[in-house]
């Protein structure tokens, strides 16, 4: 089945400026443990930084005891950072003249993320690093408009790139250097994830009646699936390993079984407004065990 007409245009500013204008976040990890029935029981959340400034993006390593993260001291230039969980110790990783952001462990390397990169011609691409922030190289040589990511495989990934009217949502293969468009002009949300199981991707389709649906692309047969329809206003949400989805709505972690045939519906995990407060970015763990939010103050970034 596929989805037409559902698109609205959304006007994108460029990645650096949108995080500029948000400079008060806070990173948080909470210990998720699976019940036997089903049920989510969170842990007490542990604050991982303590500022007034733009902390965002959370990525945690393969193992789940480091997690990675943007951080910016001020409204011109941010670097990448690394919270070890076990050692509970911060390390900044670059020290650069340019902005990085969105640091992922790529899936190849032991020892190497990717980063998005504002250069000083104000481009944004991708790079690798190593995890000390020595040996960068690019990986979309071809390409100065990325904005966010996801990995996919070894090789390829998605892509919202901030170009044509409202930016395009691609599939981008490293080898040979070429990209495919799933989405054109817009309609779709900055949150990318691979769906657990599979290669298929999913992403935040932003609906002409106000509603915001997470759908599923369909790699095979090109299909754009909806999955559920996310809370109001909500547009970013993580994967579990066990197809749980998560949410932040009101300071609330809400999640929604998408592993049963049956449709769900969203579940109350937990209630962080009297701890965390509000919330809207999340990144889950490898195995599932913690869960990472980042805080906000005021209107929804």
């Amino acid at each position: 089945m596929k989805i037409k007409g559902l698109m609205l245009l959304l006007v994108v500013l460029p990645m650096f400026k949108s995080f500029a204008q948000s400079n008060s976040n806070e990173i948080w990890v909470v210990d998720l443990i699976q019940g036997i029935d089903k049920k989510v029981n969170i842990g007490t959340p542990v604050r991982i930084t303590d500022n007034n400034y733009y902390d965002n993006q959370p990525s945690f390593s393969k193992d789940g005891n480091k997690l990675w993260f943007a951080s910016m001291p001020d409204t011109t230039q941010s670097d990448i950072y690394v919270y070890d969980l076990r050692k509970k110790e911060l390390k900044q990783v670059t020290k650069t003249p340019e902005s990085e952001y969105q640091p992922i462990p790529i899936p190849f390397y032991r020892d190497k993320l990717s980063i998005v990169r504002v250069d000083i011609d104000k481009g944004q691409r991708l790079y690798e690093i190593g995890f000390d922030g020595t040996g960068e190289s690019m990986l979309m040589p071809n390409e100065d408009s990325l904005a966010y990511y996801c990995w996919i495989n070894d090789t390829t990934m998605a892509a919202y790139m901030l170009n044509g009217g409202g930016g395009a949502l691609h599939q981008y293969d490293l080898l040979p250097q070429q990209s495919v468009v799933i989405m054109a002009n817009g309609g779709f949300g900055r949150c990318l994830s691979r769906i657990p199981g599979g290669n298929d991707i999913s992403f935040v389709m932003k609906n002409t009646d106000g509603r915001n649906t997470l759908m599923r692309f369909d790699f095979l047969t090109q299909d754009r699936i909806p999955l559920m329809d996310l809370p109001a206003g909500v547009e970013d949400y993580c994967w579990g390993p066990d197809k749980k989805v998560y949410v932040g709505d009101k300071g609330k972690l809400l999640y929604y079984d998408a592993a049963t045939e049956e449709p769900s519906e969203w579940k109350e995990a937990a209630d962080f407004t009297k701890t965390v407060g509000t919330f809207y970015r999340l990144a889950i763990s490898p195995l599932g065990n913690k869960i990472a939010l980042v805080s906000y103050k005021g209107a929804r970034p």
